[in-house]
């Protein structure tokens, strides 16, 4: 098999030549559309099927589609076969199936969510993004474009009357991820913990260091869970990613791939995990945001404090992925419920592959991705409490007769009318403390009262 989730090693056995007598059989996903060749490949027998990964704005989810190939990448695929000798392509498709494709696949740019397209426009003063990106060869739809500029005006990134930028929006800008991990990693700077925050940024722009070999989910899930911590993949992949760096730093090369193996990590995601979070420190640093030396540098766990701040700086940054979970009690102890959440836009299920497929528990999900395969799937979850939410969520609103809170008016805390007025005015010093940073990145935050008192809020608050 050949697909982008295997590892370089059971990739490269595709490359192989096989003994005398033995036919090598290839099944391969549109890598194979790329410039890969494969020597020995004489036949090739095309389906006319891809998948291709789709944003929907309405839903706020990716998904990823079955559709047909273009002609472009059916004639790409031809072109496996016969590059050091002749060849043959079977096309599993009629000539008027062919002649159906369209000529090559869907831009980009009408597949993909527009903020950061739109915060490089505003950056090189190009004028409005709706009217700039009117006049592309393939322009994207009026209302997507002011779907993106919504999301930037909501997290701070640009001027609510205006489309120019905050300072928040020059820092992202100069950032090498989204919007939402580029808001993360500043926030991780400045609440001291830039290490793990960088770690997660550079999963989440890279991919999970976890696999899941074929023949062996059970194993692979088994190990996962034995790694599960505080109900949160994002901070089970960091205590992966501690433990191999102990085992490499403690073991050398045979202890690392021990680790690996026993945990079911690929090693070379692991490394490239490694050189991102290296570069995505070293830009945020650049950028003035050098916080002083963080003590999870050479460090292999997190206390409980820590890791209640690293789950209300990953809600600063990933907020509004959030949902409030379904809680199903089962009068079969034994029985695992799949786990269910209500989002801004419907009910979706917790992905398989996570550590809390079978969370059932009151609370709220923070997740990273929402994407429809046969269901609507959240990836990647952290159990959060209510106190991140109040404090980095959206507005804020006081429904008297009901005596609820309202966040962004349908996440509702039941709780006293004081309750709010405490946090609005929390949210307003951290606005006021990030707004100098913001304008003074040089700034030293080691000493500031505010942010320090915040902070041991924030870590004093005991919902894990």
């Amino acid at each position: 098999a050949l697909h982008s989730v295997l590892s370089t090693q059971e990739q490269a056995s595709a490359f192989t030549l096989p003994p005398l007598g033995v036919r090598k059989i290839v099944l391969a996903t549109n890598i194979a559309e790329t410039g890969i060749t494969i020597p020995d490949v004489v036949f090739v027998i095309d389906t006319g099927r891809t998948k291709e990964n789709r944003y929907h704005e309405s839903s706020q989810m990716s998904s990823l589609e079955e559709t047909f190939v273009s002609k472009a990448s059916a004639l790409q695929r031809q072109g496996r076969a016969g590059r050091v000798r002749d060849g043959f392509c079977f096309r599993l498709y009629t000539r008027d199936r062919f002649e159906s494709f369209l000529e090559y696949s869907v831009p980009e740019i009408l597949r993909v969510p527009l903020e950061e397209l739109c915060l490089h426009i505003m950056k090189c003063n190009l004028g409005s993004p709706e009217e700039f990106l009117s006049k592309a060869l393939d322009p994207p739809q009026p209302q997507i474009v002011a779907k993106a500029m919504y999301l930037l005006r909501k997290i701070g990134a640009c001027e609510l009357s205006e489309p120019k930028l905050t300072p928040l929006g020059q820092h992202l800008a100069a950032l090498p991820v989204n919007v939402k991990i580029g808001k993360m990693l500043i926030f991780g700077a400045i609440f001291g913990c830039l290490d793990p925050v960088a770690t997660l940024a550079a999963v989440m722009t890279e991919k999970s260091p976890f696999t899941t070999p074929i023949g062996r989910k059970d194993e692979a899930d088994l190990a996962k869970s034995f790694l599960a911590l505080a109900s949160s993949d994002h901070l089970t992949i960091y205590k992966a990613y501690l433990g191999w760096k102990k085992a490499r730093s403690e073991g050398g090369y045979r202890a690392e791939m021990t680790y690996c193996r026993i945990n079911f990590l690929n090693r070379t995601s692991l490394l490239t995990l490694e050189d991102v979070k290296q570069e995505l420190i070293r830009v945020v640093q650049t950028a003035g945001f050098a916080a002083p030396s963080s003590r999870h540098e050479g460090i292999h766990s997190l206390s409980l404090q820590e890791m209640v701040l690293l789950k209300a700086v990953l809600t600063a940054g990933l907020y509004d992925n959030v949902g409030k979970i379904i809680y199903t009690k089962s009068v079969d102890v034994t029985e695992k419920l799949a786990c269910m959440a209500e989002t801004a836009q419907g009910k979706a299920q917790v992905h398989p592959s996570s550590v809390n497929r079978d969370l059932q528990t009151y609370g709220w999900l923070l997740y990273q991705e929402k994407i429809r395969y046969a269901r609507v799937f959240l990836k990647e979850t952290t159990l959060i409490s209510p106190f991140p939410i109040l404090l980095f969520g959206g507005d804020i609103e006081v429904l008297h007769r009901e005596r609820l809170l309202s966040v962004d008016g349908w996440i509702h805390f039941q709780a006293p009318v004081k309750i709010a007025v405490i946090f609005k005015q929390l949210r307003a010093l951290i606005e006021s403390v990030l707004k100098q940073k913001l304008e003074n990145p040089k700034m030293s935050l080691e000493d500031d009262k505010i942010l320090n008192i915040i902070k041991e809020l924030i870590k004093t608050e005991n919902t894990i």
